[in-house]
């Protein structure tokens, strides 16, 4: 399935609906192709609820059913809160979250290293700044594979330096996640 050709209309949609459209996959669980979306409120001021997941899923099936009818006879389709470790999928992501800690992929080594885990600091319009054991490392949002916040190793992890600095001056900015989402 081309991910890319159905991404931005059901983004359209989700938009109509009142959601954003966090993140898109194609998975395949057994023979099932599922195709897995994680939504936010547009205003991403609440989490995201089991209604809101059925409001969503019934807003978008009637129109795959017009839009896209042979998509819902190849494949099921799967609605959820991005979680408290949600993905990171666009700069704003970056933006909402500075202060707090993610897990971050590249495609390609940056400097010998794929895998990142560090305190998201500045998120410009072309990279993002991870602070990761005390150093300033700048990633170009082009080279990232996949990346999640990690709220469940923010006790263990050093706090930062550098980054809270910025951050505390930008901390009424900043989302904190409830515990609340499903």
């Amino acid at each position: 399935m081309d991910l890319q050709k159905v991404h931005t209309p059901i983004e359209r949609q989700l938009r109509l609906l009142g959601f954003e459209l966090v993140s898109l996959e194609s998975v395949k669980e057994g023979r099932d192709s599922i195709l897995r979306l994680y939504i936010d409120h547009l205003d991403a001021q609440r989490p995201v609820t089991l209604d809101d997941c059925v409001a969503a899923n019934d807003g978008l099936v009637a129109w795959m059913d017009v839009e896209f009818p042979s998509l819902r006879e190849e494949i099921g389709l799967e609605i959820s809160s991005p979680g408290m470790e949600r993905p990171l999928t666009k700069p704003e992501h970056y933006r909402r979250f500075a202060g707090r800690l993610c897990r971050l992929q590249t495609a390609q080594p940056l400097d010998g290293q794929k895998r990142f885990k560090g305190w998201i600091g500045e998120a410009g319009p072309a990279a993002v700044t991870l602070e990761e054991d005390g150093t300033l490392k700048t990633i170009p949002y082009e080279s990232i594979q996949k990346a999640r916040l990690a709220p469940f190793d923010e006790g263990k992890t050093p706090k930062p330096r550098i980054v809270a600095m910025a951050a505390t001056d930008a901390s009424a900015a900043v989302e904190k996640s409830t515990g609340e989402e499903t």
